[in-house]
């Protein structure tokens, strides 16, 4: 593992460990308009907000460390399931969006019942239910890595959707590439890495965890990519 791969992961759990400090100390809520700016940004850079500054996103992160101490094997959705399942959040996204069935998505929505937790308005008897699922998620990334952005984050979801125009990706070189796998195995967010030219994914939040395991010096790098972008699984 290289120097450069390793300050990578380090400036990525260091802007995680400021943003979970902004939180406890009340001021998160306060730079909530500053991330906006991520917006506009994620249509050209990918989705920066869930793998770099998403609090809740940390914890499970947090909870998948813990769990590799006692679980030596994390579960892996099969592929057979994953192609569908990874538009679950769009679809609850899409209902949030109709204002419609809020009463099913108040309980599903962890992120805002850890919010709640740390806003002035506490924890009200309706949080309850969705409060106890927030826990069921975070005990459950002990061993299914991050089962809440990939499956049910409406939050996500909204930057999964902008990331889709993005001109910086992660680029996969295939004549370097040896076929290890490694990349697929380590992607909280269960991408297929090593099928494709350019992880040009609305799962990707660019956690860059792929480039730090990849065991061959530059075959993954994020970087600028020539249009039009042809995200073509290998032959």
């Amino acid at each position: 593992m290289s120097i450069q791969k390793s300050k990578l992961q380090l400036a990525r759990r260091l802007s995680q460990l400021v943003f979970f400090i902004l939180l406890i100390a009340g001021f998160y809520m306060n730079i909530r308009m500053v991330i906006i700016i991520l917006l506009p940004a994620t249509l050209f850079f990918g989705n920066f907000f869930c793998g770099w500054i998403c609090p809740f996103g940390t914890i499970q992160e947090l909870m998948s460390n813990i769990g590799s101490i006692f679980f030596k094997k994390k579960i892996k959705m099969p592929k057979s399931l994953q192609k569908y399942l990874q538009y679950s959040r769009y679809l609850l996204f899409a209902i949030l969006i109709l204002g419609i069935l809020d009463f099913i998505l108040i309980p599903l929505n962890g992120y805002t019942s850890f919010m709640g937790i740390f806003s002035e308005e506490g924890i009200s008897a309706l949080s309850i239910i969705s409060l106890v699922l927030m826990i069921t998620y975070l005990l459950a990334s002990m061993v299914f890595e991050r089962v809440f952005c990939n499956y049910i984050c409406t939050e996500s979801a909204k930057y999964g959707i902008l990331s889709m125009t993005r001109i910086f990706s992660i680029k996969r070189n295939e004549e370097t590439c040896v076929n290890c796998k490694k990349c697929d195995h380590v992607c909280p967010m269960n991408i297929t890495i090593s099928e494709y030219n350019h992880v040009r994914n609305g799962q990707c939040i660019n956690c860059f965890k792929c480039i730090d395991t990849c065991p061959i010096e530059g075959t993954l790098k994020y970087t600028r990519v020539k249009l039009p972008i042809i995200n073509r699984k290998k032959e």
